[in-house]
């Protein structure tokens, strides 16, 4: 029998987006309906760890696929990384990373160094990792430079049950070749885009209820905030006590009452 989804003290939705609200270049079914609909109650927000991205990029993504959204409800793990680096006075980066994440980092301010002459290292994904790359990395390094990770996400989703390398790809190959992990992973299941989110809407833990298809990231994320969730899974059983949903529509239907 499906355990109960508590509703009464929840205040805000939280979002993953590949995967749950989208896959590729399309919405899932019953996103657009589900997120209208909360929205009369409910605030919003969504979350990626997705490092490749701007969060302008993002928006226009959300916007063109029908999913209503403003910029400032958007949470990514390369916005997120920036911060992150600003607050705790880390820079003269090197960055592993596309060109979107490194106009994030420029955009707050942050110096970027292209060559192991840099003081800290910070890996996004990166569609051109390549062993010159590696290696000024490891340089970094081994001359004593932090290391900041978006995420160790392995893979992420493109559709037709396809998937691309994720940054996690990256992070793997730098930890093997200097035997050194992050000091720092800044997306989930890390709690600190969470911390944001709480931050930036007014709302304590009890009050968000996170939505995602990851448990490795998105659920385990809300366990360690301590706050509700939503596990959209199709088949079989969550590892943990965790409220599952088969997609998005039965979500939907759920909390019209329609359980």
């Amino acid at each position: 029998m499906k355990r109960a989804l508590e509703l009464s003290k929840i205040k805000l939705f939280a979002f993953d987006l590949d995967g749950t609200l989208y896959v590729g270049n399309k919405a899932v079914p019953g996103a657009v309906e589900l997120i209208r609909h909360l929205r009369k109650k409910y605030k919003v927000v969504f979350f990626t760890n997705n490092s490749s991205k701007t969060l302008r990029e993002i928006y226009k993504k959300l916007i063109e696929l029908k999913i209503e959204c403003k910029l400032s409800e958007i949470f990514t793990s390369s916005s997120a990384t920036a911060e992150y680096l600003k607050e705790k006075r880390i820079n003269d980066l090197y960055v592993v990373g596309t060109k979107s994440f490194r106009s994030e980092l420029k955009n707050i301010g942050l110096r970027i160094v292209n060559n192991d002459s840099a003081k800290n290292l910070v890996v996004g994904l990166d569609t051109d990792f390549n062993y010159s790359k590696l290696s000024i990395a490891l340089s970094v390094l081994q001359n004593g430079g932090k290391f900041i990770a978006c995420n160790e996400d392995g893979r992420f989703p493109i559709g037709k049950k396809r998937f691309l390398p994720g940054t996690g790809a990256m992070v793997g190959a730098i930890v093997a070749a200097s035997k050194k992990r992050p000091d720092f992973i800044v997306g989930k299941p890390n709690t600190y885009i969470l911390l944001k989110i709480s931050k930036a809407f007014g709302v304590g833990h009890q009050g968000i209820m996170v939505v995602g298809d990851s448990y490795d990231s998105d659920i385990m994320m809300a366990f360690n905030y301590n706050c509700k969730s939503v596990f959209i899974k199709n088949n079989g059983a969550a590892k943990k006590d965790v409220i599952v949903m088969k997609n998005l529509n039965e979500l939907l239907q759920y909390i019209r009452g329609g359980k």
